[in-house]
């Protein structure tokens, strides 16, 4: 799939989720919790490319004095007690990972979340759409971008979870900015990747030359990589120049799901097989069980989340135009279960709180009100609510006039997310890892003890 196609459906919903919530945002309150020092008013030359960056920039990294996600170099908490204790650079305000689960009777209980152990592979994870305006401000040069709490909301929110499995990763990049997707629709331009790509390929390039190697063995780790959103289509071109072409390479991928963007396939095929140009992989598979087959590794998992109405189709993510094609949707619930490729099956959803992404009364969404004004977080002492089977998602797949859809759709208790969701443009977009985390981290789970089985065997 052309990489522009890729970028304009993906970002599109997002720009005109963030036209809604502007208005709103802007006449609210600032959050109780510090926020960093404002930034030099200027603003940067459209003509003026970005630099590659002296070093990477990372929010997480496993060893890092000031990681963010709590862990040594070995991927151990930091904090004693076997709880992972994360914190937010700008502010120092600490979070654990705990959920409240509810139970079908309504009762709940909180639930630690503790990582025993070292975790036997690493996460790679590029984070979606998050700044308000460009970071730097003035995107020249190589100025390093700066780590900011929304980075670390929204990295708490998808992907810290993960850290039971795996050493987590998470570079800060230079991303076109919510206000620079919005202002790219006014003026019908399309938003340029170049310097998101290059800092997210730097980023990788420097894991993969200093910290993939394992430490006691001296070979090389399994990886999971791990994308959403803007972040799809950066680690989806990651993937292409750094694995796709490469055996030696893709032999480490333990798994990538990359949800909320366009991973496009040929009808009938998991991948372009070396002479499709429309596919987003030649070599790269969806991943795909037949029946009795045991679960298969080094494969992308694929899909973006609506609650539609019967009869209606996506609006932009997950569609394609391409004859012939298809955009892959991969059900991690059923895929974990050996379960047919359409089938309907509970999801395990793992819904962030306020105090998670440091809400207020007046700014619920806190450090991400931008994408999550419209949601009621909920009111806890814990970092997710757990709910345990309360929805439901099955793959579809329908066409119309303009191409053919491929979505995960969501059945069951949709008191979960906004009354709009169903008529949304973006449909459940920003919460496309929530609604099956707990699928998600036992999927991934089960492919690194199967991608380590045969690393070993």
């Amino acid at each position: 799939m052309p990489r522009k196609d890729m970028v304009r459906r993906v970002l599109i919903p997002v720009a005109a989720l963030l036209a809604a919530v502007l208005p709103a945002t802007a006449a609210r309150a600032a959050p109780t919790e510090p926020e960093p020092a404002a930034r030099p008013s200027a603003a940067a030359s459209a003509a003026t490319a970005a630099a590659p960056l002296a070093r990477t920039v990372w929010l997480c990294r496993p060893g890092l004095p000031d990681n963010a996600c709590g862990q040594d170099a070995a991927g151990r908490p930091t904090a004693p007690g076997g709880e992972l204790l994360t914190r937010y650079p700008n502010g120092g305000a600490t979070r654990l990972l705990d959920d409240t689960r509810y139970a079908p009777d309504g009762s709940s209980r909180r639930v630690p979340f503790t990582v025993t152990g070292t975790p036997p592979v690493d996460c790679f994870y590029a984070y979606p759409t998050v700044d308000l305006l460009p970071n730097p401000l003035l995107q020249t040069g190589s100025l390093p971008p700066l780590r900011e709490n929304a980075h670390q909301a929204v990295t708490l929110t998808q992907a810290a979870r993960f850290a039971g499995l795996c050493r987590l990763f998470v570079p800060v990049y230079r991303q076109v900015p919510l206000t620079g997707l919005l202002g790219g629709i006014i003026l019908g331009t399309d938003a340029d990747l170049t310097t998101a790509n290059a800092d997210i390929q730097q980023a990788w390039d420097t894991y993969w030359t200093q910290y993939n190697r394992d430490p006691v063995t001296g070979e090389r780790r399994g990886v999971v990589i791990l994308g959403h959103s803007q972040g799809t289509a950066t680690a989806a071109a990651l993937l292409q120049t750094r694995f796709d072409g490469r055996p030696e390479v893709r032999r480490q991928l333990v798994s990538a799901v990359l949800l909320g963007g366009g991973i496009e396939v040929p009808e009938g095929r998991d991948s372009g097989g070396g002479t499709d140009p429309d596919s987003t992989f030649q070599h790269l598979p969806a991943c795909h069980r037949g029946a009795g087959d045991p679960l298969p590794v080094g494969c992308v998992v694929s899909y973006s989340s609506y609650a539609l109405p019967a009869g209606s189709l996506p609006f932009a993510i997950g569609r394609t135009a391409k004859p012939g094609h298809r955009v892959v949707c991969v059900n991690p619930a059923a895929l974990l279960r050996g379960a047919s490729a359409g089938a309907r099956t509970p999801l395990d959803l793992h819904m962030p709180t306020r105090r998670l992404v440091g809400g207020t009364a007046l700014l619920p969404g806190g450090h991400l009100t931008a994408t999550l004004s419209s949601y009621q977080l909920p009111v806890l002492p814990t970092a997710f609510a757990h709910h345990p089977d309360a929805i439901e998602g099955e793959c579809r797949h329908a066409t119309d006039a303009s191409g053919s859809a491929d979505w995960l759709q969501i059945s069951g208790d949709l008191s979960h997310f906004p009354d709009s969701a169903p008529t949304g443009l973006a449909g459940l977009h920003v919460v496309d890892f929530n609604v099956a985390l707990g699928d998600l981290v036992a999927l991934t789970t089960a492919q690194a003890h199967g991608w380590l089985a045969g690393a070993r065997g």
